[in-house]
């Protein structure tokens, strides 16, 4: 996820669908400026939604390593390279640099949950939504950590709010239906992921869940 408005623009096609199941907790691209459309559809399927240049990212930082958004551009840029120790290196400088930006906080979540560390997870992603309460995205990725730490309860309020801010959020609406059928409410799990399905029909993780729910 970039942020701020010194960040370099993105592809108009890339959304902002995030995170793919928590066995591989995905990402999610700066929410500012993006179309109408997004929440729905998107490349979760790649398992990204864009992986900026990190060529570009560290030239920005060599110009101003004191740069908050840059260092925390460019962690985002290596964490969807893979490059995840580095990722989280220019994360926690980032928010040295600027503590009260919720962008660096929730990026950092995603790299904490991608290296299977859960409950720093879940701090980080808090920290991000008591600084920024607005953003869907951060309840997303604070409702995927709250799974994971085992608290599906919360979890699920949380998925919900950030469907009260964004309605048509796909991604969303998939974890959250994912998250009901884990909790025993498979009702509510289907009438959920049908929603999720309307929204995007070609969303195989939804189709899957369905499948296996309706067994």
């Amino acid at each position: 996820m970039l942020n701020g408005t010194k960040s370099f623009t993105l592809l108009v096609s890339l959304t902002v669908a995030v995170l793919v199941p928590l066995n591989s907790a995905g990402s999610f691209a700066k929410e500012k400026g993006q179309a109408s459309s997004q929440g729905r559809a998107g490349n979760w399927r790649m398992g990204t939604q864009g992986a900026p240049s990190i060529e570009a990212c560290r030239k920005r930082v060599a110009a101003n390593p004191q740069d908050a958004d840059a260092q925390n551009d460019l962690g985002w840029a290596l964490r969807q390279n893979g490059e995840l120790k580095e990722a989280e290196a220019a994360l926690r400088l980032s928010i040295k640099l600027n503590s009260a930006s919720a962008y660096p906080h929730s990026n950092l979540s995603v790299v904490l949950m991608d290296t299977k560390r859960p409950e720093e997870a879940l701090t980080e992603a808090a920290r991000a939504v008591a600084l920024d309460d607005k953003q869907p995205i951060f309840h997303v990725v604070l409702a995927n950590a709250l799974t994971a730490s085992g608290d599906r309860k919360k979890a699920i309020d949380e998925y919900r709010v950030a469907l009260k801010i964004r309605p048509d959020y796909e991604n969303a609406m998939y974890n959250l239906g994912r998250v009901l059928n884990e909790d025993g409410q498979s009702v509510e799990a289907k009438m959920t992921l049908s929603q999720a399905l309307e929204l995007d029909p070609n969303d195989e993780r939804v189709l899957k869940l369905l499948d296996q729910i309706m067994q």
